[in-house]
């Protein structure tokens, strides 16, 4: 079964999914028996099945009974991804126009890669006093992913009086930066996908909003002059 890790589930995963296609409707403590999985564990991985669209579950007699989705549902899953990719793809083959210069990549993958670009925008701020452009960004999603990172993040953005201007979906109306140290304007749903980019200082950073999240930041001052003139683009044209 490592082609089912390899799509992206846990070991805990694939032995709660694969019980439940041998075995069909169960309970947790029938699942926790015939996959030898301690009930908390097997309660947390359904929990984070379902959230995956693997499993759902009907209530008898007040008792949750789980199912697993046809495993055609992995396939969905995959094709979810590679159409977010190609979405993407736009972005990344305009990286091959710009200027040849001295340039990095780091690739993550997880939600490690919240903290990371926050952390690293705080850092870029700090040193060189500029503002973080955002594009794309859902606070709730940023939230949900590590909450303690964010409102870590939020405090240093208003301790240091620094700032940034965020582009958000018209509607949103979760909008925790302080109006002291963040501006946002509005864009209509159209303008978005499950990305959002952080333009700051010499970097461009990119996060992909699938199950694993997966992350680039991309050091190159062309790169970063170029998103900033979209930016502004958008910027003037969003509503306040």
């Amino acid at each position: 079964m490592s082609i089912l890790r390899e799509l992206g589930l846990t070991e805990n995963e694939v032995k709660v999914y694969t019980t439940l296609l041998k075995i069909g409707s169960a309970t947790v403590s029938v699942i926790a028996e015939r996959s030898g999985l301690y009930r908390p564990y097997v309660y947390d991985t359904l929990e984070r099945l379902e959230e995956k669209g693997l499993v759902s579950f009907l209530k008898k007699n007040n008792k949750k009974h789980f199912k697993a989705a046809h495993p055609s549902q992995l396939i969905e899953r995959e094709k979810e991804k590679l159409e977010e990719l190609q979405k993407l793809m736009p972005q990344l083959e305009e990286f091959l126009k710009l200027p040849k210069e001295e340039a990095s990549v780091e690739l993550y993958a997880g939600k490690k890669i919240v903290r990371v670009v926050q952390k690293d925008v705080l850092k870029t701020l700090m040193n060189k006093k500029e503002e973080n452009l955002v594009i794309g960004v859902d606070e709730k999603r940023f939230m949900n992913a590590d909450s303690v990172i964010m409102n870590q993040y939020f405090h240093q953005m208003q301790k240091y009086k620094l700032k940034e201007r965020v582009l958000v979906r018209k509607g949103d109306t979760f909008l925790p930066g302080h109006k002291l140290t963040t501006q946002y304007r509005f864009l209509p749903r159209a303008y978005f996908s499950p990305t959002s980019t952080f333009i700051y200082g010499e970097n461009v950073a990119i996060i992909l909003f699938t199950e694993p999240l997966y992350g680039l930041i991309i050091r190159s001052n062309a790169l970063a002059k170029a998103y900033r003139r979209q930016f502004e683009i958008l910027w003037k044209s969003a509503s306040v």
